[in-house]
Order: structure tokens, then sequence, then C-alpha cells
């Protein structure tokens, strides 16, 4: 093979597959899936660039009104659209935010720094996560056990009542302020204090053109207490019940629902399309539902990959189909019922 020839095989896209995923499609998905892997990463920056406005109209309708009830409204949904903006995150780290990896790592950087919360330590833990998905040292499997989503509960009221509400009243706002205001293990003192920095020199901006109280109450208060919530729902939803399978296929939910829930918890379609997401980590936000219909008609193995209808309760228009939290419970006792011994 020639030095051009090789380039040119260096530079195809590539869906980021790995061995066993690439066994268990067979090389025309492949094909297919790679294919995907290198449209609309031009709009990276324009992604970034509607979180952050949707956020800044959201606070300073707020402001203007002033009412406390719209005011809980708009720091609610100020801390879903920051969940929104750590999927962009997400997207960088895999490289697909824009076509520069450069550009990836700079836009990942300053969107962290946003955030309050470190770039590369994330990056690291992300990558452990995809490549030891389900084994000890996967992260998202130690807080499934951390915060007790790892075992079965007698029914959803008790799955909600312990993992989420009591999760979300103390060790969700703690994870979101430490996160914030403390220095992850693998973090170097210099990020940290740069991040520190930073925050200090904004708040202290704010607080001179006389709007301390309004970035505090719009930005670092959703950071801490709203975004970790939401981040843990669909954290949930993307593998909970599902993460010791040891199938490729079904060791990841994906779902739908209404229009409101799509917007709210589906931010950038990661979640709602994680399993394909695993598979193919390389295909971006916006090609995730092309692809999803591409394997429903391709794929033989397609009704078997945990797919759920509505998060919180069934659709009505599918009732047949269970909703995110309905699979969760039932996948936790079902995982039960397998590892018990035969009596």
């Amino acid at each position: 093979m020639t030095i051009a020839a090789r380039e040119s095989t260096q530079r195809r896209p590539s869906a980021g597959a790995s061995g066993p995923v690439r066994r268990a499609f067979g090389p025309d998905l492949i094909a297919h899936m790679d294919a995907l892997c290198g449209r609309g990463r031009a709009e990276g920056p324009l992604d970034l660039a509607r979180d952050y406005l949707a956020a800044a109209v959201t606070a300073a309708v707020g402001i203007a009104v002033g009412h406390p009830a719209l005011t809980v409204v708009c720091v609610i949904y100020i801390g879903i659209r920051q969940r929104h903006l750590s999927n962009l995150t997400h997207e960088a780290i895999h490289t697909k935010l824009t076509g520069s990896r450069r550009a990836n790592t700079i836009l990942g950087h300053l969107n962290c720094l946003a955030l309050g919360e470190p770039f590369t330590p994330y990056r690291r833990s992300h990558r452990i996560h995809h490549a030891k998905l389900g084994s000890p040292e996967d992260p998202m499997l130690r807080s499934y056990i951390s915060r007790h989503a790892h075992a079965p509960w007698p029914d959803k009221r008790a799955f909600v009542t312990h993992v989420i509400v009591r999760n979300s009243l103390w060790q969700l706002p703690k994870y979101g302020f430490l996160t914030l205001a403390g220095k992850a293990g693998d973090e170097s003192w210099k990020a940290a204090g740069t991040r520190w920095a930073t925050w200090a020199a904004v708040a202290g901006a704010a607080t001179v053109l006389g709007h301390g109280v309004d970035f505090a109450l719009y930005w670092a208060l959703p950071l801490i207490v709203v975004r970790p919530i939401v981040t843990w729902l669909t954290d949930l939803g993307n593998h909970a019940g599902l993460i010791h399978n040891t199938d490729v296929i079904c060791q990841t939910r994906g779902w739908s629902s209404h229009a409101l829930a799509r917007h709210l918890l589906g931010g950038h379609n990661d979640d709602m399309f994680h399993p394909i997401h695993h598979w193919f980590p390389n295909i971006g936000w916006r090609e995730l539902p092309k692809a999803a219909a591409i394997l429903r008609e391709n794929y033989p193995r397609w009704d078997e990959v945990p797919w759920c209808s509505g998060f919180f309760f069934r659709r009505r228009a599918t009732p047949h189909i269970p909703s995110v939290l309905d699979d969760i419970v039932a996948k936790l006792h079902l995982q039960l019922a397998q590892h018990q011994p035969n009596t």
C-alpha cells in the first residue's frame, strides 16, 4: 500500500465500534454507521451558543419578573440547560463536537470551566466507563453502588423514594458543591487553581456590576442543586439494572417520550439513544436517530435492545412498553433472580 493510500485509509470515518460490537453487527451495518460519523460537526459551537443563550434568556426573565414561583422555575430550567451543556462536553470528549481534535479539546475545557468542573478527569473517567462498562473499575457502576441503585427495591415508589428523592435531598447537591469548590483526585493543582480563580473573578465582576446575587441564584445554584439531579436521572436511565449484563447488545437502555420529556431529559440525544452511543461512540448526536432507524430495519437482534417509552410513567400510546423507571425496577429484580442459587 502506498503512503497516499495509507493516509487516505487513516482519514476514513470510523464510528468507533469495538471488536465485540463489530462482530455483533457485521461489516455491512458497520459500514453504514461509519458513513454517519463525520456529519454535523460544524454546528458544535452553535449548539453551545444556543444552550448558553437559552440559560441567559431564562435568567433575564427571572430577574425581570422577580416572582418567587417563576424564579424557582427559571432556576430549575437553567439547571436542565446546564445538563444539556454537559452533554456537549461529552461530544467534545468523543471529538465530535467539531471537526478539529484541538478545537474539541479547547471547547471542552472552556465549557467545563463555565460548568465548574475539571475537563481532564471527566474525560479520563468517561473513557474508563466506555472501556470497562459494568466492571468494578466503571465509574458509573460505582455511582450506582454508592447511591443504592444497584440492588432491587420492592417497587417503583420505593426506588424513587430511596434512590432519587433521598439522594436529591443531600448526596447530589453535596456532590455538586464539591465538584465546584473542591479538587478532583486526578486533577492538577494548576488546573484546579485556574478553575477557582476564574470563578472568583467572574463572581467578583458580577458583584461589582450589581449582579452578584443574580449570578449565584441563576448560575451557581442550578449548577450545585439542579444539574446533579438531572444528571443522576439520565445516568439511571442509561444503565441501571443492565450494567452487569455481559451481552453488549443489552448493557444499555434507550428511550423515547413526549416532546416535553425529550426536551428536558433527552437533550442532544445521547441519553435517549444511549445504546447506539455505546456501540458507535463517534456518531454525532444529530445522526443518532438516523442510526437507530437503520438498525431497526436491518439488525436482526434489534428487538432485544432495551428500549422504553416514557421516562417516569408508561405512555398511553404505548402501554405495552415499560417506562424507564418501570424497566429499571423490573431489571433489578430480574438481576437478583438470576444470581440467586437454585433451591
